[in-house]
This record gives structure tokens, sequence and C-alpha cells, in this order.
């Protein structure tokens, strides 16, 4: 590691520690309505006051509910009918789906692309995780796509460290800096938003599992790591029969090398909704 790597890592973490760090935070929308959510006297009207107090996201959350994955009758025309369709916590990820992508925004060309990277990878992963999630019963398809969309959120610290106090770090530099620390950086900034431990999990992923579960009892570290490997461009030459997720989720190797194309259906409908607000 060089001395520059050090530095930023360092500041990084201290400043996580110390509950300092500037960016990112929580978006302020979605820590309001997750606070609604965690309170169970809560009602319908409460979530519609305070969404319709940001236009953009009024707008954003209707056109999902308009979706082909929600919309089975009546179009609806308003947030009242909007956001019981959705769910409460379907409206908290579609909201950290619109306004996370502010966050992933740098000065440094390098690293406005890295970050453009990470967020498309994200928003696709966070697909693969939801058209997973509908096939097992036991698993939540609001929890698969915040999952999908948080399982590198490390990455982000660090590229907006560097953007600020290092903006002329080199690639090799920033992508040995995040492969290296992006992990331990994640754990400490979800923990930071009170993520619960079964998100947190997904990032230190199965490090610390010491034998395969059972299939119907993966959870959604499982769900992130077979949908890595689904999404990845060279998914038809991989050793399925070696991915463990596939195996703790029930899956065969012939279903997962065409799990996209079988399920192509399901993809489209999720895609439609997390480009909606896409940068």
């Amino acid at each position: 590691m060089t001395t520059e790597q050090l530095e930023i890592v360092a500041d990084v973490l201290a400043a996580l520690d110390a509950d300092q760090l500037e960016l990112p935070v929580l978006p302020d929308m979605a820590l309001k309505i997750r606070s609604l959510i965690e309170d169970s006297s809560s009602s319908t009207g409460q979530f519609v006051q305070l969404v319709s107090t940001d236009l953009s996201i009024s707008l954003y959350i209707i056109k999902v509910a308009n979706s082909a994955a929600y919309c089975r009758g009546r179009p609806v025309a308003n947030l009242h009918d909007a956001i019981p369709h959705l769910g409460y916590r379907m409206l908290f990820n579609m909201v950290m789906t619109l306004t996370m992508t502010k966050l992933f925004r740098a000065h440094s060309q390098l690293i406005n692309n890295k970050l453009k990277e990470l967020w498309e990878h994200s928003r696709n992963l966070a697909a693969c995780c939801y058209v997973l999630a509908q096939q097992r019963k036991y698993l939540k398809q609001d929890q698969a796509i915040l999952a999908g969309l948080v399982h590198d959120i490390g990455a982000l610290p660090l590229y907006l460290y560097a953007d600020r106090h290092h903006p002329n770090i080199s690639e090799n530099e920033l992508v040995e800096l995040t492969n290296k620390f992006s992990t331990s950086v994640g754990i400490k900034l979800l923990r930071s938003w009170h993520f619960p431990d079964e998100l947190v999990d997904v990032i230190a992923g199965n490090e610390n599992k010491k034998n395969i579960v059972p299939a119907g009892e993966a959870d959604y570290a499982d769900v992130v790591a077979l949908a890595n490997q689904i999404v990845m461009s060279t998914a038809d030459t991989v050793s399925w029969t070696n991915v463990e997720a596939a195996e703790a989720l029930g899956y065969f190797p012939e279903d997962c090398k065409n799990f996209i194309s079988n399920h192509a259906g399901q993809f489209a409908e999720i895609n439609e909704i997390l480009n909606i607000g896409a940068v």
C-alpha cells in the first residue's frame, strides 16, 4: 500500500469510528421513512404527507406503482393509492434507490466513472436479487433489493474521500484501495446507518460460514453471492457446482447458467423500476 492509500483508509475508518464522516449519510427522506416504519402507530397519511414534500420523489413513487411489476389493474394517480400499493418497506427501498444516486457523483473524472460503474452494477445486482427472492418464499423481495443495492457500499466512502482529498490518485491505487478495504468500511457504514445485521452480513459475505447451509435456510448474503455470479458477463463459464450459494439456495448448474433468460419477464419488470431514477 502507498502512503496515500494508507492515509485515505486511516482517515475514513477513524471518521466512521467517531461518527464524524461527512459523506455519505443516509439520505434524509429515507431516514424519515424508516423512522415512520419503525413507529407502529404511523398511518398511511403520515407517509403521504412526508413523501409529498418532495415532488421528484412523489412522481417517482407513482411511476413505480404504475410499472409492470405493480400495476395489475387501474393505474394509480396519487400517493394515497401508490404508497399502500407498494408497501412501506418497498417505498423505503425506492426512495433509497432514487436519493442515493446523488451520492454517486464526484469531481474527478476517474472517480466519477468508478462511481457510475459501482451504481450500475449495484442496480443490476439488486434486480437479480429481487428475482432470486421471488423464487424462494422464505426470502423477502424488498429486502433482497436492498441487499443488492448496498452489497458494495463500502467503496463509496473511499471514492468520495479520495475525490475530495486525493483527486490525483491513480486508477491502480484506487482499485487496490477499494479491493482491500471496502468490506471493512462497508460494515462500519451500514452499522452507522443502523441497518439490520442480515444486511451487514451481506457485506461480510460468507466469511463466517463454516458449512453450507441446507436448501431453504439460505440468507441474503447467499442471494447476493449467487447474483454476483449470475450477472457476470462470463457467467456461462462459471463452475456452478463450486458455487456454495447456488447449493444453499437449491439451484442446479443449468438453473444458474440460464437464470436471466429463464426469468426475462421478471428482470424486465424490476429493471423498469430501478432504471426510472437512474443517473
